[in-house]
């Protein structure tokens, strides 16, 4: 039986290599709360603002080291990666009685940017940093509109002559802190966790990179290493399951093996080589029906793909290799009619193996 081993060659993205520094920025914003807002929304809408202000201060950092890697970058794009990158290390919050009504709220964050994140964004391809820039837009349109709208609600408020109207305007209040929250809690957060999801999946690449080059010089004690890598900081890496399921399959692990093989193909369903190594490997095990059901899986997709252009192999080669080895596993069962029957099948698809 014919080993099977399929390796993709994948681009590595090199980041500019510049001196990493580190810079910290101190933003202050403040809030005018009146007694029908929530204490705890008014401190968020003080940190929103103080955190914009660092974020203005830090901008001008990130717009020059852009320029020190020769990157043209849109003043729209350096207020999106500043945000993305931007790390709250400290907040602290002061609160004075500006009149029996009214309260100011002041937040003072601390921030860092690091300038090795910077390098990270502009690693990205450009699609990536066009969607979190427009991202970052349609947050800051709905964060400018939520301005006006409360700045409205006050102004009603200070022009209400009865108790109804001064009750339906609170009820608004609540709808708009409720809108808040929901900003704060997820969409704010959303580029930066779409930053740091991305940066995983490249590092996880990467990772996969190294060992396949490990696993080329035989060292599989480090490819090995360098799978877990890549699949711990991307769960969904496709790739590096199937490789590592490869090189389990080579030494002859088989159970761990098929457990690598099946968590492939449920990422990619289309990764129809994966059931001919699960085929395999239940064959290793001695495990005759399941080897055959499998290389069966395979026979009724293949047929679906006229080219697998991803991976390498048409569905016609694919289809004539498991007709001849499921062919195999029927002799070792005993079944030599409908070996006979694959055998000859595989062969008038071209088998030659």
């Amino acid at each position: 039986m014919k080993k099977f081993f399929t390796v993709l060659i994948m681009s590595l993205l090199v980041a500019s290599t510049v001196n990493a520094e580190i810079k910290t920025y101190e933003g202050v914003g403040e809030y005018l709360m009146s007694d029908f807002e929530t204490f705890d929304v008014a401190q968020q809408r003080a940190k929103q603002r103080a955190e914009q202000s660092a974020c203005e201060q830090a901008g001008v950092y990130v717009e020059s080291r852009t320029e020190v890697v020769n990157a043209q970058v849109k003043h729209d794009e350096i207020l999106t990666m500043t945000s993305g990158i931007l790390k709250i290390v400290d907040v602290k919050f002061k609160r004075e009685f500006v009149d029996d009504n009214t309260t100011r709220i002041r937040a003072i964050v601390k921030a860092n940017i690091d300038s090795d994140d910077i390098n990270k964004w502009l690693a990205k391809d450009n699609g990536e940093r066009a969607s979190l820039v427009e991202q970052n837009e349609q947050l800051r349109r709905a964060n400018a509109e939520q301005d006006k709208q409360i700045a409205a609600l006050k102004q009603q408020l200070a022009d209400a002559k009865t108790q109804q109207d001064k009750a339906q305007i609170t009820q608004n209040f609540a709808a708009e802190d409720k809108i808040f929250r929901s900003n704060t809690q997820q969409d704010r957060v959303q580029i930066t966790q779409n930053f740091v999801t991305k940066d995983k999946i490249s590092l996880s690449n990467k990772k996969y990179e190294l060992a396949l080059t490990f696993l080329e010089k035989g060292d599989s004690r480090n490819a090995e290493v360098f799978f877990g890598d890549a699949i711990e900081l991307n769960p969904n890496n496709a790739l590096a399951y199937g490789a590592r399921g490869t090189m389990n399959y080579n030494i002859k692990d088989y159970k761990k093996a098929i457990a690598d093989f099946n968590r492939a193909v449920q990422l990619d369903p289309n990764w129809i080589q994966m059931y001919l190594l699960i085929g395999y490997s239940y064959y290793g095990l001695n495990n005759y029906p399941m080897a055959i059901a499998n290389l069966s899986k395979v026979i009724h997709n293949a047929k679906n793909f006229s080219t697998d252009k991803k991976y390498g192999l048409t569905g016609h080669q694919l289809t004539a290799t498991a007709y001849y080895n499921r062919g195999i596993m029927y002799k070792a069962i005993g079944d030599y009619e409908r070996a006979q029957a694959d055998f000859d099948r595989a062969r008038r698809l071209g088998y030659n193996g």
